[in-house]
């Protein structure tokens, strides 16, 4: 079963990463965990060099720890006995200092606030902890919670592709949410214009049947007969197409693996995770497959 013990929310201090933190405690609270929130202070003078004759370097730093320091609690929820809460404030660049203390402290998920996702995606290439990115579009519902009620995940039926589908379905047990299985058949535009012209029909269509065996076949047995388990098969282009279903089906979580090997990884990485990050509303959680 997952357990979400431990989990790191990275802040900056803004409204998008204060969105995010609601989701970091309500993962915190079902597991009765932790919460670490860690600040990255990236030293002033490493990018301006030349205003470091006019100040003292130490003591200038001095005054951003001091204001780190001040400013922190107000990112931190109050304790309510379930939730446990602990700051850490770290100095270098933003991605490296976060993955690394993702794996230093062993972290069951990293919670981002991700704005065009570019430390977020470099967070998500260094560590291999789950990650999971909160875009600032998407609403808090009228009790002001985070609710997960319905989750799509995506697979492409690689070896390790199990993994990703445990992870959802222990989300969906945890939650009792609606879970979306989703295979995106990939398409180029010449492919695309090309069974709008009527070709490839047959082809399309065994492609459809087969994959919507391939998505049985990944369903637990448990929840083979389970109602609130919709497949779904889709063609165009992943990171469009994920985020559109996601749109369409009104997620709350969208879920999707992240291979480290290769060519695969930078295309996946490239290309599915960036357009997820940059058009989807729903919060996106990538797994090191």
């Amino acid at each position: 079963m997952l357990a979400l013990k431990r989990i790191l929310f990275p802040t900056d201090f803004s409204t998008n990463a204060a969105g995010a933190l609601a989701h970091a405690v309500r993962l915190a609270d079902f597991s009765g965990g932790e919460v670490i929130v860690q600040h990255v202070v990236d030293s002033y003078f490493e990018k301006h060099p030349h205003w470091a004759t006019l100040f003292d370097l130490h003591e200038m730093q001095k005054f951003m720890d001091r204001y780190v320091d001040v400013n922190m609690p107000a990112s931190v929820p109050k304790e309510d006995g379930k939730v446990r809460v602990r700051t850490v404030i770290s100095k270098g660049k933003p991605a490296e200092e976060i993955s690394a203390l993702a794996e230093h402290e062993m972290v069951d998920l990293v919670v981002m606030g991700s704005a065009k996702g570019v430390v977020t995606n470099q967070v998500i290439r260094m560590t291999n902890r789950p990650v999971l990115a909160v875009s600032s579009k998407r609403p808090q519902d009228a009790s002001g919670g985070h609710k997960i009620g319905k989750i799509v995940v995506a697979t492409d039926f690689s070896e390790h592709s199990k993994k990703v589908i445990q992870y959802a379905f222990d989300l969906k047990a945890a939650f009792d949410a609606t879970i979306y299985m989703l295979y995106v058949i990939e398409t180029n535009r010449a492919i695309q214009f090309a069974i709008r012209q009527g070709h490839f029909t047959d082809a399309i269509g065994k492609m459809r049947e087969w994959a919507t065996n391939q998505l049985i076949n990944l369903t637990p047995q448990e929840f083979i007969h389970d109602p609130k388990v919709i497949r779904l098969v889709e063609q165009g282009s992943p990171g469009e197409t994920i985020a559109d279903v996601a749109f369409e089906v009104g997620a709350d979580l969208t879920i999707l693996g992240t291979h480290e090997y290769g060519t695969i990884h930078k295309h996946l990485l490239g290309t599915t995770t960036d357009k997820l990050l940059a058009k989807s509303a729903t919060p996106v959680l990538t797994v090191r497959l």
